[in-house]
């Protein structure tokens, strides 16, 4: 499911900032962005995050601000610095200016904005004294990441829900009408056994005859045990759906089944209402398959 969390943190020495979104992913992907003095904090990170989401990719925007300038260390790099200077001078005396005399603080104003001159490096942090704090900023983001996906699921709920009670009445409606099927075909065998055999006053066909025909038929037609399989599928969907535990992959298998018993129930039932109506039902079928590729 789509969702996006952030929390903050902040002493007088630091300050974090983590925002995190989620989106539909089949399986589990976590994808962290965070300043480089806190990527020995990356694993831990991912495991606290994995243990709150199942499912979906999640993308972590991790920015932090150090208040206290004790551990930043800035450099200056001297030989090039004096590169510069020497390069300054030979622009003068390429442009014929050899006894010209530089302004030194202007000179050193612009040596300092000169591409790595003067650089700033991040000095050494304790990530064991970080953890905690960042750990904080984390389960905010999580609480509200979480809170804005129950949201969507809640909606999601109700479209499950509802589909599943139109399966369920739509097989409702082949179970009535499947015992029809044979006894509709017995009448039609009977007329066309007759039709045949009305100019030949002679000829006879014997009723167990008929019988036996009506009976493999009934036999090749039997959805009975698809039907059954059906609508237990439908109580175990309905659990799922309520379930306070993670159910989407369980989900994708459950719903290849109900497909699978679909198909068998329109191959067997030889009948056009039943084939229309197990249609529909299949229709319903891939609308839940795509939804649940949002939950976990």
């Amino acid at each position: 499911m789509t969702g996006f969390g952030r929390g903050e943190y902040k002493d007088e020495q630091f300050s974090f900032v983590i925002e995190m979104k989620t989106v539909n992913h089949r399986y589990n992907e976590v994808a962290i962005r965070l300043p480089r003095f806190l990527n020995a904090l990356e694993d831990r990170i991912r495991k606290v995050i994995l243990k709150t989401i199942s499912r979906g990719r999640v993308d972590v925007f991790i920015t932090s601000d150090y208040i206290n300038g004790e551990n930043c260390i800035i450099k200056v790099d001297k030989a090039l610095a004096k590169a510069y200077h020497n390069a300054l001078k030979e622009v003068g005396q390429a442009a014929g200016l050899e006894n010209i005399e530089l302004n030194q603080q202007e000179e050193v104003f612009y040596l300092s904005r000169c591409p790595d001159v003067i650089s700033a490096e991040e000095g050494y942090f304790d990530v064991e004294q970080l953890w905690p704090k960042m750990e904080t900023a984390i389960d905010v983001a999580l609480k509200n990441l979480v809170s804005m996906r129950e949201a969507e699921g809640a909606n999601i709920l109700e479209d499950l829900t509802n589909r599943a009670n139109l399966i369920a009445e739509k097989l409702s409606i082949v179970e009535r009408r499947a015992p029809l099927v044979v006894s509709e075909y017995q009448g039609r065998l009977a007329e066309r056994v007759n039709e045949l055999f009305k100019n030949y006053a002679e000829q006879t066909i014997e009723p167990e005859r008929l019988l036996q025909e009506v009976a493999i038929f009934a036999d090749r037609v039997n959805i009975t045990e698809e039907i059954v399989r059906l609508q237990s599928h439908i109580k175990q969907y309905m659990l799922m759906i309520t379930s306070d535990k993670p159910v989407g992959r369980k989900m994708d298998f459950l719903i290849q089944e109900f497909n699978r018993e679909a198909n068998t129930i329109a191959s067997k039932s030889n009948d056009f209402t039943i084939t229309q109506t197990v249609v529909e039902i299949k229709g319903e079928i891939e609308k839940i398959r795509e939804q649940i590729q949002n939950i976990e």
